[in-house]
């Protein structure tokens, strides 16, 4: 029985960009929460990590992969900053 393994070198940018996609529902999902401006902001976040996985995807596709980890944890920054520190809520 042999295993596979994913190969990033291959498959990492797509993954990368299936996660910048849930990044943009998030991102997206900040009108829920958020002024007009929140949410412009929560976007323009987006923008440095779609053209960081694109310069990325073919010198090193490897770390793509973090890009939409990193910015997840960048949404979640800002969302419970814009919470506790600018006063958005529900």
């Amino acid at each position: 029985m042999s295993r596979r393994r994913v190969q990033l070198e291959r498959s990492g940018p797509w993954i990368a960009i299936v996660g910048l996609f849930m990044v943009l529902w998030c991102s997206v999902s900040t009108v829920l929460f958020a002024p007009w401006w929140g949410v412009v902001l929560a976007l323009l976040l987006l923008v440095p990590q779609v053209w960081l996985v694109a310069k990325w995807a073919r010198t090193r596709p490897r770390l793509t992969v973090a890009v939409p980890v990193g910015g997840l944890l960048l949404w979640i920054a800002l969302a419970w900053i814009g919470a506790t520190q600018w006063g958005w809520s529900v």
